[in-house]
């Protein structure tokens, strides 16, 4: 099958990249044609791109060609091949679009709904040329009769429209008021006559810079079947036309990676987009780690170097680009998931939205098997205004707890509930309240009360703090509540019930010599986790052990342990908090113990970490401390310019004066927003990510331009006394870095709660057709 130069499968690719993040970024209607505009205007300019096989006229009908469907059906990109003579009826479209002029011309009449109901033109004509570009939208006018503007050759445009057009119902209409339904299909996929299931998407992988081919995890074909091909799918998928052009790293299939999951064999499924699309779409098991923090956080979250580690993008490029990275870092059996999001959702997998989301489905999972007790908002409300016997126990993080917070709840973490309850509600008969934002934590905290068999009544707060919004009732902030000491009879108490369920969930305890016996092992990742309280480890821990309080690493499993099937380490030093926390991993299907016997003795107080434990830049880096670049940023004869390739959010809180915030893994192309000087300086908030893009930035400069590194970041620079900046003037990148969370902060929409509290319902369900999870709920 003919393929298009490696350029020209760039470009196309670019603009795939930069339709998806702007339909993530989700502006007002207006703002989103503007800037879509500008992307299909850019990419129609050229006409080098098209695949000659959606090119194809027909003789009698005009073709659609489906080049790419965005996994949550967001929008899609088609081309349309007109014939001479061929044109539309009088049709809508139900959604937004776009329609760039590739080849040839097109005309476009609009038609205006007349008060007796017929269809009559309104306005001018309008003929489309090649590099034109048009909108359409139920806004601004959504019914029109196209055709081929030219009697005697092709003509070809490409539509950009809001969804899946292939799968949503539309009108065909007549000029005295008949309508019509009917779903277009595409030329190039076989008929969906089940509207509910998603077609698949048309993807293209961009060629990548000559390296040495990591080896395959499995065997693994390096490109998928060609168009003419037929691929095997069950009946409820479609037929999947997918070209790919070829890199030079492995390819690891769905079916590859879904094995492994199955298999309980390690894995690293690394998502490299930033953290807000990735919550918007990933498979089940998928960890995010953005290209910009890779050199940072790779070592911590997936410690063997030879650990099958799987990278894929949604058609960004950034998963070829994070590859040589990660050869960098040591890592020996990389590959690339073949057809990246898109090839994962047309092989049958499962997408799922959100963050944490492997503990969030199984939390829904307990509350399904186990019928956790919860009371509604209302019902909590009204025993607090009745001065009732009850306790409401924060299972959250402090300063979620300190943001917003149920009237008289106290601070509890999740991880230490079972210890502090017994301190907090001594009666038998006083009623525990657990709560948290949403649904998870309030589940398993309450479920680890009634697991540990406390005698007094326990309940969740139905949907937490949103719960609570939802219900028209006020919220605390700045409450400063917090769990006190606990006697020896309750620690005692609390140890042995904890115990029993450690052995009900067939975890093991091990001594300190097996747990370094294990570390030692190049075949196994094991992490190892301190899960007292962070002011508990700081003040000192078990070497090499990492903070993750109880409650948050059942919460966040999949942001601390980046290597599913590896084996986990958990200790505390009462007996309690390790217990409870591995009897719950090892029902999300973890293989976990308990290290036994740690004394004080054994957590020695830890020393700073040091920038020496991260990986060495590619080149060494000019640096610059704050006091002169103070003495720059003041000197105008000599411009000097500060990129923050930080968190947006800590930017937009605090930043060095003149700053400008840019995505790291967007910096090639947002750079030319930033203004121009003659030496730049790269900072973060602590220096440890910027020192990587030192090296990405010098190239994107002219001859004699010096780039700086500043140690310590922001923190050093605000050490030293000097003043801060606020605000988004300088932001250059879209701020996708961090997916903003339904259930943070105060001023969230309640159609945007709801619709979260809706997504958790749906997870089990989701659960079941993903057959990947092995949860075993005891």
């Amino acid at each position: 099958m003919p393929t298009a130069t490696p350029p020209s499968i760039a470009r196309f690719h670019h603009f795939l990249a930069q339709i998806t993040r702007l339909v993530d970024i989700a502006p007002a209607e207006a703002e989103l044609l503007a800037q879509g505009r500008q992307c299909l205007q850019e990419l129609v300019s050229h006409d080098d791109w098209l695949l000659p096989e959606f090119a194809q006229p027909h003789a009698k009908y005009y073709q659609q060609y489906l080049l790419y469907a965005d996994p949550q059906d967001r929008f899609s990109v088609v081309s349309f091949v007109w014939g001479p003579g061929q044109a539309t009826p009088i049709h809508d479209h139900t959604v937004w679009g776009l329609v760039g002029m590739l080849r040839g011309s097109e005309s476009c009449q609009p038609y205006s709904r007349m008060s007796d109901g017929r269809w009559a033109p309104a306005g001018f004509q309008l003929d489309m040329l090649p590099g034109d570009v048009e909108a359409v939208s139920p806004r601004i006018g959504d019914v029109h009769k196209v055709w081929n503007a030219l009697p005697d050759q092709v003509s070809i445009s490409i539509h950009v429209y809001g969804g899946n057009i292939g799968l949503i119902e539309r009108n065909s209409y007549k000029e005295d008021g008949t309508r019509s339904k009917f779903v277009s299909g595409y030329s190039n996929v076989q008929a969906i006559t089940d509207t509910s299931v998603q077609a698949p998407a048309l993807t293209v992988t961009p060629p990548a810079a000559p390296v040495p081919t990591a080896p395959v995890m499995q065997s693994a074909p390096a490109v998928l079947p060609a168009v003419e091909e037929t691929v095997q799918k069950t009946p409820a998928q479609v037929e999947v036309l997918v070209t790919e052009v070829s890199h030079p790293y492995a390819v690891t299939s769905y079916a590859q990676v879904k094995e492994a999951l199955l298999t309980k064999n390690e894995i690293a499924l690394i998502d490299v987009r930033e953290e807000d699309p990735y919550a918007q779409s990933h498979p089940l098991f998928a960890i995010n780690l953005p290209y910009g923090r890779i050199e940072v956080d790779a070592w911590r979250r997936i410690p063997r170097r030879d650990t099958p580690v799987v990278v894929y993008d949604n058609g960004e490029g950034l998963a070829l680009r994070a590859i040589p990275v990660l050869q960098r870092l040591g890592y020996t059996q990389l590959s690339v998931l073949q057809n990246g999001l898109a090839g994962w959702a047309a092989a049958g997998g499962e997408l799922f939205r959100d963050v944490n989301v492997p503990s969030k489905s199984f939390g829904e999972l307990v509350e399904s098997q186990r019928k956790t007790p919860s009371f509604s908002a209302h019902e909590v409300k009204a025993l607090l205004e009745r001065d009732s016997d009850m306790v409401i126990l924060d299972a959250r993080r402090f300063d979620e707890y300190q943001t917003m917070s149920i009237p008289s709840a106290v601070s509890v973490p999740g991880g230490e509930l079972v210890l502090r309850a017994r301190a907090l509600a001594p009666s038998p008969t006083t009623r525990i309240v657990v709560n948290c934002a949403g649904r998870t934590r309030s589940i398993i905290g309450a479920q680890s009360l009634i697991n540990s068999g406390i005698p007094n009544p326990v309940c969740a707060l139905r949907n937490g703090t949103i719960g609570w919004t939802l219900a028209g009732l006020d919220l605390v902030k700045g409450a400063d509540k917090r769990f006190g000491d606990i006697d020896d009879n309750d620690r005692s108490k609390a140890a042995a019930s904890a115990l029993a369920l450690l052995f009900r969930a067939g975890v093991s305890r091990v001594d300190q010599a097996t747990v370094k016996q294990w570390l030692s092992e190049n075949d196994r990742n094991t992490y190892v986790f301190d899960v007292r309280t962070p002011e508990e480890y700081a003040r000192g821990h078990w070497p090499g052990a990492i903070s993750a309080p109880g409650g948050q690493l059942v919460q966040e499993t999949d942001h601390f342990v980046g290597v599913r099937g590896a084996r986990i380490v958990v200790y505390d030093d009462d007996g309690v908090r390790a217990s409870m926390t591995a009897s719950w991993l090892a029902q999300m299907g973890w293989e976990v113990a308990v290290m036994k016997d740690i004394s004080s003795q054994d957590m020695p107080t830890p020393t700073p970490v040091s920038d020496d434990d991260l990986p060495l830049t590619l080149a060494p880096v000019a640096v610059v401390d704050p006091p002169t670049l103070k003495t720059w940023l003041a000197n105008r004869n000599n411009l000097s310019m500060v990129i923050d390739v930080g968190d947006s959010a800590t930017y937009v809180k605090r930043h060095i004066p003149g700053a400008w915030w840019l995505l790291r893994s967007q910096l090639a192309q947002d750079f030319t927003r930033v203004h121009k000087a003659n030496r730049y300086v790269l900072t973060c908030g602590d220096g440890r990510v910027s020192r990587y893009a030192v090296a990405e930035l010098q190239p994107l400069l002219r001859p004699g331009v010096e780039v700086f590194w500043l140690p310590g970041g922001n923190a050093a620079w605000q050490a030293a006394g000097f003043s801060t900046q606020q605000g988004e003037s300088y932001v250059a990148s879209p701020r996708i870095d961090r997916y903003r969370r339904p259930y943070e902060g105060t001023d969230n929409p309640a159609q945007a709660m709801q619709a979260y509290l809706d997504w958790e319902f749906g997870l089990v369900e989701q659960l079941k057709r993903d057959g990947t999870h092995h949860f075993k709920v005891i």
